[in-house]
């Protein structure tokens, strides 16, 4: 069965974002699950699984990946520069493949039919987003590094002469509403966002306007992980919309939160987690954190309260994650000692 049927929720959302880029056909390759797309020099793999029915729910989860440079020796520097980089992220992060020494941006999100709408709309946007910012980085990374970028042919029709117009538009299409106010500044879900919040939280703060600001215990030391979400911190490109915070309270060198935003990122593209993989781990403020932003041209009040119950499954794991590999870490030095 194709996802040209759209017989399912997640095939619906491969082809929103098919005929949202508006694709070349020369440059597709098709398969029952997805396509790959070379819009560029890069190929972009957008693909949903066959999905799970859980409490009366049928979930699918659909993802995009976009290959756009190779370690070639020089892993430490690539992982080290994009824990600064991805401070201004909006949905994509980066990902490494060892055995092909590949470094890719990666989304991806859990559709049901209930946040289906706007959930669709943001997820072919956050590709569109991908594909312009993978070959953003690439370009800088490369000529920073002398590092060899990801480039690849489509198998019959070979490289791309003339480039997609979404690696040059995907920004500005974002950036005319981006001169606005917030569309998040006041709306009714803010309430309905800190009554969950409440419930979830150790501490919870909130002016139902412009911002919240929620702790949640951190098993591994005194001091909170920490949630923000804020509508007066513009993106430096797309101007104003949603910024999505949540912080590890860890303060560790750049190296240190490079290897561990790759780590994490990667944690989720492999692990179901139940929680959006929109933005990604990096350095903020010289902490670990993860960040989002959403822009105003997909402004949606639903998206609101998804984005805390996503960013609390969120704190959820991340405690375990920690937890984990602190026992791990004493149990080694209790084998060193005894």
């Amino acid at each position: 069965m194709s996802w040209h049927e759209k017989a399912t929720l997640g095939q619906e959302f491969v082809a929103a974002v098919h005929d949202l880029l508006r694709v070349n056909d020369t440059y597709v390759m098709d398969s029952p699950t997805g396509f790959t797309y070379w819009a560029g020099d890069f190929a972009t793999r957008v693909e949903t699984d066959i999905g799970i029915f859980r409490q009366s729910v049928s979930i699918y989860r659909v993802t995009a990946e976009t290959e756009f440079i190779k370690g070639k020796g020089h892993m430490e520097e690539l992982a080290t520069a994009l824990e600064g980089e991805m401070d201004q992220c909006t949905f994509s992060g980066p990902v490494y493949d060892a055995p092909s020494d590949t470094f890719r941006l990666f989304c991806g999100v859990y559709a049901a039919s209930d946040q289906a709408v706007w959930l669709k709309r943001t997820f072919a946007a956050a590709v569109a987003l991908q594909i312009a910012e993978a070959h953003e980085l690439a370009r800088r990374l490369s000529q920073k590094f002398h590092v060899a970028q990801a480039a690849s042919a489509h198998p019959q029709s070979g490289f791309r002469t003339i480039p997609d117009p979404v690696l040059a538009n995907a920004g500005s299409f974002f950036q005319s509403t981006g001169d606005q106010p917030s569309k998040w500044e006041g709306v009714p879900t803010w309430e309905q966002a800190g009554w969950m919040m409440e419930r979830e939280a150790r501490h919870f703060d909130t002016d139902r306007q412009t911002y919240m600001h929620a702790d949640f215990d951190w098993v591994c030391g005194e001091d909170p992980l920490t949630l923000d979400l804020r509508t007066n911190e513009p993106h430096p490109k797309l101007g104003n919309g949603l910024h999505v915070t949540l912080t590890v309270p860890m303060r560790l060198s750049p190296q240190a939160i490079g290897h561990l935003l790759l780590d994490l990122n990667t944690y989720e593209k492999s692990e179901y987690k139940r929680c959006h993989t929109l933005g990604s781990w990096c350095n903020h403020n010289g902490k670990l954190a993860f960040r989002e932003f959403i822009p105003n041209a997909l402004f949606d009040e639903d998206y609101l309260e998804d984005v805390c119950v996503s960013m609390c499954t969120r704190a959820i794991w991340t405690n375990e994650w920690f937890y984990e590999k602190k026992c791990q870490a004493e149990a080694a030095r209790a084998a060193q000692t005894g």
